[in-house]
């Protein structure tokens, strides 16, 4: 187990307490050092201490400094301690963990933090995927300190898995001593079970310099093969909310207030029937969009695993689903959203496509009412997700962009996703593969987005983020 040494304020001068030293500290120095002091220590790391309970015991109350004793070997001897400050054991581990109520209250309450490094991220990608997926921390005398949830995945044509952190790791300072001893953990459990990459896309400003340099530090690399696209749309809910609805476009405002004067009502929705009726309008919008739904299931587990009794219990993120219904109760749009600490994300949308459903315009009052939801439940930001690397018209997802823009609010984009290669004879060709691939992809999608400019239809009453 690591040890880290830091400085601590002492009790009183003259308090009595004794120093001792491990096998694996600085005894035995090799001759011909003289003279060095370790006075303003303020960080030292011991390799490994392989008895616990001696390593509990072990405490630092003084100064420690080298000097040659007088038959002319090396040695240590004790000096006072300085006035202020003594230096004291911290321990640090990083492993596998297993507490969510640990993991959770860690993720919410740190700025790096993000939905998709909750403990329960993992679960809602099916019983295959939460099996392989890594949870690994990093402990500060019983303290957590840095998290990073690895989910694992195949690339076609290839024996080997690799494992992603999306919007990870989590860590207050990345020049924080939990970092290095984070990574090294995630190499050995990543190489134990034949992965041979590891990609991360922290949920970090893209001008972080000091993220940039730690990452390059430990091995990293920027890609531009990204799993979550960069860039995201968020509005600040923090304002009462006829300041917010005054920073939307006028357009934006009219459409919310005639969406109530033509009779829409929005509800939350509960049960398998309403996830039935989710489930629906996502695929009629995926097939109208051309984009991929996954299975019911997903929804259905995400649901679960983020309700209230769970965020209650476990400390996780609560979701909500909301459904946008006619004043006959005919359901038009639906949405879901989900609630973190200060942050809160739209997750997924959908909407009828029949004409006169379309009329009543129902998703920007839908929206509206998922704002306030979040921010009934302690969100400050409504995060939109996912927007077009390439800001113009005709990229893919322009459409669904104009539409997010309009409710007010700024851009935000991270750092580039960060590759760690294990294996380079095989991450190489799988980077060729993914390359040419996603050029074909990109290609395909923007004709499409050009065959809709020119026939003048829109996307934004079919806002969806299933694109991410």
């Amino acid at each position: 187990m690591p040890i880290i040494l830091t400085r601590k304020p002492s009790k009183a001068r003259g308090d009595k307490r004794q120093s001792r030293v491990s096998s694996c500290g600085v005894s035995n120095c090799a001759a011909g050092w003289s003279s060095v002091i370790l006075r303003h220590v303020q960080v030292l790391y011991c390799g490994t201490f392989r008895h616990t309970r001696a390593l509990r015991r072990f405490r630092y109350s003084s100064s420690l400094s080298f000097s040659r004793s007088v038959d002319g070997r090396k040695g240590i001897e004790r000096t006072p301690p300085p006035p202020y400050g003594a230096l004291r054991a911290v321990y640090m581990e990083a492993s596998l963990i297993e507490d969510r109520l640990l993991w959770n209250r860690f993720i919410a309450r740190t700025a790096t933090g993000h939905l998709c490094q909750t403990y329960e991220w993992p679960d809602n990608s099916g019983e295959a995927a939460s099996a392989g997926s890594l949870r690994i921390g990093v402990l500060e005398n019983g303290e957590l300190v840095a998290a990073m949830v690895l989910m694992r995945s195949r690339a076609a044509g290839v024996p080997f898995p690799f494992f992603y952190a999306p919007r990870g790791p989590v860590l207050a300072d990345p020049h924080s001593p939990a970092f290095p001893q984070l990574i090294a953990c995630a190499k050995r459990e990543v190489r134990s079970r034949g992965g041979f990459l590891i990609r991360v896309e922290p949920n970090v400003l893209q001008d972080d310099v000091t993220w940039a340099e730690s990452l390059h530090k430990l091995g990293f690399r920027p890609t531009s093969h990204t799993i979550y696209l960069r860039g995201a749309w968020v509005t600040d809910i923090r304002p009462a909310e006829e300041d917010i609805l005054a920073h939307m476009m006028t357009t934006w405002r009219q459409n919310i207030r005639a969406g109530k004067r033509k009779g829409i009502t929005v509800r939350l929705g509960s049960g398998s029937s309403d996830l039935d009726v989710f489930y629906r309008l996502l695929q009629e919008t995926g097939a109208r969009d051309r984009f991929y739904v996954y299975p019911k299931e997903l929804f259905r587990d995400m649901l679960e695993h983020y309700s209230a009794e769970a965020a209650s219990t476990y400390g996780t993120a609560q979701m909500a689903l909301l459904i946008a219904e006619q004043d006959d109760g005919a359901p038009i749009a639906v949405s879901t959203v989900a609630v973190l600490g200060k942050w809160s994300w739209n997750l997924h949308s959908g909407s009828s496509g029949l004409p006169a459903h379309r009329k009543l315009r129902p998703n920007y009052l839908l929206q509206w009412e998922c704002m306030r939801w979040a921010k009934s439940h302690g969100a400050d930001y409504y995060d939109w997700r996912t927007i077009p690397d390439i800001l113009k018209p005709g990229e893919e997802l322009y459409g669904v962009y104009e539409f997010k823009r309009g409710f007010g609010g700024f851009e935000r984009r991270v750092l580039p996703t960060q590759d760690l290669v294990l294996r380079p004879l095989v991450y190489w060709p799988y980077s060729l593969v993914v390359s040419l691939r996603r050029k074909g992809q990109r290609w395909r999608r923007q004709r499409f987005e050009e065959r809709r400019l020119q026939t003048g239809s829109s996307v934004v009453e079919t806002h969806n983020n299933t694109a991410e």
